[in-house]
């Protein structure tokens, strides 16, 4: 549910809904970004967008996963909600392979992304389901 919402917030808001993301990667603040390149920053407002729609998707789909056949213990499930995790550590290793402005702080993604997969990993450890040992 969490992803749905930031997504929605990214929808709505677009590139200004994180102007850390901005900055980490160019050094530039929104404002100049768009002064430096309008169509530019067009592209990396519609392309924040359409980010902020896939987090619905992902967030609406993990939460159908999770309050139904995860709870009902379903082995799938659990095996469909290491996604999370996995989509989580892959959030960083994109502003690594872009690289980040110099003099410039991660954006909070790549500080987050890492702190909820860990989470995640952590509570699907925790609630992994028991399997029943071969007789004999």
């Amino acid at each position: 549910a969490m992803l749905a919402i930031f997504g929605l917030t990214d929808i709505a808001s677009g590139a200004s809904a994180d102007p850390a993301i901005g900055r980490a990667l160019t050094g530039m603040s929104l404002a100049e970004l768009q002064q430096d390149g309008p169509a530019a920053y067009r592209l990396f407002d519609f392309q924040s967008r359409v980010n902020g729609w896939s987090l619905v998707l992902i967030g609406v789909l993990l939460a159908a996963v999770i309050v139904g056949p995860y709870r009902r213990r379903e082995s799938w499930a659990w095996l469909a909600a290491w996604t999370l995790p996995a989509w989580a550590a892959g959030v960083p290793l994109f502003y690594l392979v872009a690289g980040l402005a110099p003099d410039e702080a991660p954006p909070p993604p790549a500080i987050s992304g890492p702190i909820v997969a860990i989470v995640a990993v952590v509570l699907l450890l925790l609630d992994r389901p028991v399997t029943s040992q071969p007789r004999g």
